[in-house]
């Protein structure tokens, strides 16, 4: 009954948006506590596969581009780089010639996805500092334009404006990898982040993180303000969305693939 009681409860609290300032997110918080997190999340999103189910949205480009040029990747709030990292080495596995660059407000993420780089031995990878909502974005023009787990930290109208200012860089594709604010996505943050990562920071801001996740709705709102018509919402493993839109594709209804 109790469990009943509880779960029932955090199912109503998740049914509005509760956007909380992290801890990852202070500027004072220790460079050794900020590392000690970073390290946390590589090992949650290498359980998580994101990695992959961002390359299965941008293969089709990566390959289109074979014969004409380097393909170019921006991944902005890229943290400690593991995302960049990833598409990097599998463009050279399957030989295709890149450019992956991240940018990061952090100078201590910038620093340490830099190091890991150069500790790993990946090429054609760069790291930037700048502030993605205020500050000039690394570049005029990218094949492809990303975020991973960069939205649930804004509110609605900073997620508008990033939105648009990814869609004014995207030359191929532009996508958005996120959380869902769902119970069972509550749920694996709580156990997942305890098991995965022994940092503090993670601990918290994990769950906290689900529930300033926007809801599927929500999220296509926060699309068709920012002019990304006929935008795909996909699901995948651990409760998460990914959204993708193409310059290419004319107006119209955001579609709903699941």
């Amino acid at each position: 009954m109790e469990v009943s009681l509880r779960t029932s409860f955090l199912y109503q609290r998740l049914r509005v948006r509760n956007r909380q300032t992290e801890l990852m997110d202070h500027p004072d918080l220790d460079p050794r506590l900020h590392d000690e997190a970073l390290a946390g999340l590589r090992r949650i999103n290498w359980w998580s596969r994101t990695g992959a189910s961002i390359w299965k949205a941008i293969e089709r480009t990566a390959l289109s581009r074979r014969s004409v040029g380097p393909l170019t990747i921006l991944d902005i709030a890229s943290g400690g780089g593991d995302q960049v990292l990833w598409l990097a080495k599998i463009c050279q596995q399957r030989g295709i010639s890149c450019e992956v660059h991240g940018c990061d407000i952090s100078a201590t993420a910038v620093e340490n996805a830099t190091a890991l780089a150069e500790r790993r031995g990946v090429q054609g990878v760069q790291f930037h500092q700048c502030d993605a909502l205020a500050g000039e974005l690394p570049g005029k023009s990218w094949d492809v334009v990303m975020n991973s787990l960069f939205l649930h930290h804004l509110a609605a109208a900073e997620a508008v404006h990033i939105l648009k200012r990814m869609r004014e860089v995207t030359g191929k594709l532009l996508l958005v990898d996120d959380l869902r604010r769902t119970l069972p996505g509550y749920l694996l943050a709580v156990v997942g982040c305890r098991i995965l990562s022994r940092s503090p920071i993670v601990h918290f801001d994990g769950p906290v993180s689900v529930e300033g996740a926007f809801s599927d709705d929500e999220v296509r709102q926060l699309a068709e303000q920012a002019g990304l018509t006929e935008a795909r919402l996909q699901h995948h493993w651990p409760q998460r969305f990914l959204l993708t839109w193409t310059p290419e594709t004319k107006s119209g209804p955001m579609h709903d693939y699941r």
